[in-house]
């Protein structure tokens, strides 16, 4: 985008003279990256507290800013001491600072805390780790080790905050939208316009990178083109390192920023500008500056977006071919071939990272970059007013302009708050699970479509036909590893009708993108056919709920007392008639499956862990008991109910409620029930002790085997025919190694 912004290029000479195996090395090095926290080989031990030394930056969205519970800032690690010792660790980690006291000015601190993330979740899918983060209590344990910013740095610091003001006071959806694409921070983005991006393939419009650089550029020269050459191009580099003081320095904007200054300098010396040279020495000239910039998903999409653009698209505008009435525009034909050949080759990082397709993704961006880049110059607009009027001498004549200038941003912003109200299903989002040999076997058929695309063409058609399918109708459960949360798979084969009981959830953030998603299409899942919501717990709800933005979800069973508030009311408004209020009694076949609710009565007044509901399901006589969170006092109803009317409790299966928490799992119910197999779904190192000693202690004194989601992952139990026409369970645990207990 920088380079059509900047001036014309010759496709044919740039590919001709493209330095084909440094770009190739390029490729593999992004391709190779490991994301968060790279490659390295990590020795620090996150029980223990350490002491690091980082460096915060001054400027961009990374610097310090308020945060509910204190104040966060994205900084670069320089060393970490543990036990007395030095010992690697990330090379960049979100600093969080606890306390009102406002962090110090210094960029060099030395502080003592503890190191933090989410953990990989080992299903099918192992998904990646999230970001490291570095929680200090208080202002009292950072110590400034270098000097104050230089009064340049000061000045610049100064006048952001000064520009940021009066965005962070404005109320309305195109003031958000401002502070995204003028300050590269989408942090008070709503979640769910984030959501609406995500699934058409649109994030990048909120990540400054090389689209927001070269419409900041297109637009300069449009307004200021007839001015002199010099003059033209100090005023580009003046509002590109402007540009640069109010998002900071992300990898991804200075990929883009080196490249614009690599072609104002050939054009400068009347030299053609060579865009794959340019890309290349970006590259080299960053991950010099900062090695660890290629763990940076930004700055790997940034790249191969680039790449792509410059290498796919040329050719796929050469095999368009098709009569003058068939053939759209030159304009759209190219933007179109633009769009798609970034997409292909960001493909093989968003397979793997995202974890989705998204095939209108191409159209979509021929509406939404040019709505973009109308958005970013109203922005820039409306900052510099609102900055002005925030000044007493300016406020009488600069305030009105600005309070119209936002009123054309909101209208603006509603084709983007839109995006978030598209119906889920496989034409919008389809999800993926793509591991890393897919993903690099997938980069190779980019570069066999490179060369050409009947070998490419060939190449996909041999892959499909040597890929035999082998489906299994046998009726499965899968306790997916979902951290500090549950999600039950039950499955009537391969191609059988899937439900899913409770999808775990975050408190805070999206659970579905950053586990659940994955984890269900490598199970082959895209649509579920009935939800079970046992309670309305985040750890057990949000995870459905934000499900429903991606997949559809059929029917859903729940207790109406959880429909009234919360999680559970939000996820009804959601469905609206497709949810179920069921109590004790209710039953029905989905599949394979026989399932009864045993508990609660419909009629219950009140919520919490007794109410929790507990489902028998049954395939070919064997058994399964899912208990939710169940505490003693329902399991206390539930036995005494069972018992009044004869309804068997015996399973093979028993599903540990609470995560195995002490106030569940009696000795009066594992009587009851009589289980073979115990399955407990518990986070690793969670700070509530599940599951607890005594209960994992009570049911093993029966001989009950007892396997935990926290030390093997993903626990999937097959129910094959025996000889009497029954069924039994078989075990099938993840391959990966036993984690430790604790």
């Amino acid at each position: 985008m920088v380079l059509v912004a900047a001036g014309p290029l010759d496709w044919t000479t740039a590919l001709r003279r493209a330095p084909l195996l440094p770009l190739a090395a390029a490729l593999s090095v992004v391709l190779l990256a490991e994301g968060p926290g790279g490659s390295r080989v990590l020795d620090l031990d996150p029980e223990r507290p350490a002491t690091v030394e980082v460096a915060v930056p001054v400027l961009g969205a990374a610097a310090w800013e308020r945060a509910d519970h204190g104040w966060t800032a994205r900084a670069r690690v320089r060393v970490i001491e543990q036990s007395g010792r030095r010992v690697t660790g990330p090379g960049r980690v979100w600093l969080r600072l606890g306390g009102d006291g406002a962090p110090p000015q210094e960029t060099r601190l030395r502080v003592r805390g503890y190191f933090s993330r989410r953990p990989a979740y080992r299903n099918l899918h192992v998904s990646r780790p999230g970001e490291w983060g570095f929680n200090v209590k208080s202002r009292g344990l950072m110590l400034a080790v270098g000097r104050a910013p230089g009064r340049g740095l000061r000045l610049l610091a100064g006048l952001r905050q000064w520009l940021l003001r009066p965005v962070d006071e404005a109320v309305g959806p195109g003031a958000l939208l401002a502070r995204a694409l003028v300050f590269g921070d989408a942090r008070r983005v709503p979640p769910e316009w984030r959501t609406g991006l995500r699934r058409a393939g649109l994030s990048h419009l909120l990540a400054v990178s090389g689209l927001h650089v070269g419409l900041l550029l297109a637009g300069f020269w449009w307004i200021f083109g007839a001015l002199s050459g010099r003059l033209a191009w100090a005023g580009a580099v003046s509002i590109l390192l402007l540009y640069g003081c109010l998002v900071g320095p992300r990898p991804s904007f200075l990929r883009a920023a080196v490249m614009a200054l690599l072609v104002f300098l050939a054009m400068a010396l009347e030299r053609p500008p060579q865009a794959l040279n340019s890309l290349c020495a970006a590259l080299i000239l960053i991950l010099a500056l900062d090695p660890d910039a290629g763990g940076d998903l930004g700055f790997r999409l940034s790249f191969l977006a680039t790449a792509g653009i410059l290498v796919l698209a040329p050719r796929l505008l050469t095999w368009w071919r098709g009569g003058p009435e068939t053939r759209p525009p030159k304009p759209v034909a190219a933007a179109l071939a633009a769009t798609f050949a970034a997409q292909l080759a960001t493909l093989p990082i968003t397979a793997v990272e995202i974890g989705l397709l998204t095939p209108l993704s191409p159209l979509l961006n021929l509406a939404f970059v040019p709505l973009t880049a109308l958005v970013l110059g109203f922005s820039l607009v409306w900052v510099a007013l609102a900055a002005l009027a925030s000044t007493p001498v300016l406020s009488a004549a600069a305030g009105p302009c600005a309070r119209a200038v936002q009123t054309i941003l909101d209208l603006l912003s509603v084709p983007f708050a839109s995006l978030a109200h598209l119906p889920p299903g496989l034409w919008l989002a389809p999800p993926v699970s793509v591991d890393g040999t897919a993903a690099l076997a997938l980069a190779t058929w980019l570069g066999v479509l490179a060369s050409g695309f009947r070998r490419a063409i060939w190449a996909l058609a041999l892959v499909l036909i040597c890929t035999p399918a082998s489906p299994e109708d046998e009726p499965v459960l899968a306790m997916l590893d979902v951290g500090q949360g549950e999600a039950v798979l039950l499955r009537s084969g391969e191609r059988g009708p899937v439900i899913l009981v409770d999808g775990g959830g975050f408190r805070r953030g999206n659970f579905a993108e950053a586990a659940l998603l994955q984890a269900l299409a490598a199970e082959g899942v895209h649509r579920i056919d009935l939800g079970i919501l046992s309670h309305g717990d985040s750890d057990h709800c949000r995870g459905l709920l934000e499900l429903t933005s991606y997949l559809r979800i059929e029917r859903l069973w729940a207790v109406p007392v959880e429909l009234r508030d919360g999680c559970g009311r939000a996820l009804a408004d959601r469905l609206g008639g497709r949810v179920r209020g069921v109590g004790r009694g209710y039953a029905d076949r989905v599949g394979a499956w026989d399932l009864e609710v045993l508990h609660p009565g419909a009629d219950r007044p009140e919520g919490g862990n007794s109410a929790s509901m507990v489902v028998r399901a049954c395939a070919g006589g064997s058994c399964v008991l899912l208990t939710g969170d169940l505490d003693l006092m329902g399991e206390r109803e539930l036995l005494a109910r069972s018992r009044r009317r004869g309804i068997p409790l015996r399973s093979e299966v028993l599903k540990v409620a609470h995560h195995g928490s002490r106030t569940s799992t009696g000795a009066a119910l594992l009587a009851a029930v009589n289980p073979d197999l115990a399955l407990v779904s518990a986070g690793r190192r969670n700070p509530y002790g599940h599951p607890s000693p005594e209960v994992v202690t009570r049911i093993e004194r029966r001989g009950v085997r007892v396997l935990r989601t926290d030390l093997h992952g993903r626990i999937e139990v097959r129910f094959r025919r025996d000889g009497s026409g029954g069924r039994r369970p078989v075990l099938r645990v993840a391959a990966w190694p036993r984690r430790r207990a604790g």
